[in-house]
């Protein structure tokens, strides 16, 4: 029998390898068109997927027993979404490869564990410290363009840094409230938010609704296994195993992104930003390593 932690990990695996697609289709349809318009068409799918999963029978989707406070953190959510998904895909959009911001993506596992001593009563251990430290290291190698401070902070850099930050407040108010708000909900109400958002970023920027059929081929594929699947799997991973731990699984995201890029785009980041990635991996598990007490 499958038990719920190995559960918890199949979907944390399944979420890091639809994950990585995010960044690579996403990467493949900023080349032809706006942020805007991207953002338009590939929360429009998204929204079509999630609202497919819910219409079925063990899709999970229940809203009858909401109180006022479950659509306020619904509200509050979103908001945080729209801060950190666009600061992500604007990252994406300016950076040479989509291999540089899914390896700085693991700053989010440094902000959960500090938003976790803050919110869920967890414990900063001398190993965390040291982890801590490796993934700020990495992180500060991956962005390094000069020996000037400038050089520590590109636009990329300070995109994924704001994306990282708010995604990982996304993520403990979905580990608190999990139990009352199911992972559909979760992934159509992230997907309604940011389509709002685009509309109105469309209004301002005047931009077409017309997109090229390469462009709306990789939202379409993209839209699938971002929004919709890495979106489920990622919340069903937190209703059986800890944020932590899933944390760690999705940490080599950047490692899938490195070969698929290499595959789609024929490039390779620096060794440099290599070397920082597998660093920010190292930071990773070793603040997510918990020491097994004997009995």
């Amino acid at each position: 029998m499958i038990t719920n932690r190995n559960r918890g990990y199949a979907y944390a695996l399944l979420a890091t390898l639809c994950g990585s697609l995010v960044y690579l289709f996403s990467k493949a349809a900023l080349q032809d068109i706006t942020l805007p318009q991207f953002g338009f068409w590939w929360f429009s799918f998204a929204i079509i997927w999630n609202t497919l999963f819910a219409l079925h029978p063990r899709g999970g989707f229940s809203i009858g027993k909401f109180t006022t406070q479950d659509y306020r953190i619904l509200a509050f959510m979103g908001i945080v979404e729209i801060i950190a998904t666009t600061s992500l895909y604007a990252a994406i959009e300016i950076t040479d490869n989509p291999t540089v911001p899914s390896f700085l993506r693991n700053l989010e596992y440094l902000f959960i564990t500090l938003l976790g001593i803050r919110f869920l009563s967890e414990k900063f251990s001398p190993v965390k410290g040291t982890g801590a430290l490796l993934i700020l290291t990495g992180a500060f190698i991956i962005s390094f363009q000069s020996p000037s401070l400038d050089g520590f902070m590109s636009n990329t850099a300070l995109l994924m840094l704001a994306a990282t930050t708010f995604y990982a407040l996304r993520t403990i108010l979905a580990k608190i409230h999990i139990r009352e708000i199911s992972p559909v909900v979760l992934a159509l109400n992230r997907s309604i938010f940011l389509l709002l958002f685009a509309l109105i970023f469309m209004t301002i920027t005047g931009d077409r609704f017309t997109i090229p059929g390469r462009a709306l081929l990789n939202i379409l594929a993209g839209s699938f296994v971002g929004p919709f699947l890495t979106s489920i799997f990622q919340y069903s991973a937190l209703k059986y195993i800890e944020a932590s731990r899933a944390a760690i699984v999705q940490s080599t995201t950047g490692l899938f992104v490195l070969a698929g890029a290499l595959l789609m785009f024929g490039t390779l980041p620096g060794p440099v930003q290599i070397t920082g990635g597998a660093v920010t991996i190292a930071g990773v598990a070793l603040m997510m390593y918990k020491r097994k007490t004997r009995c």
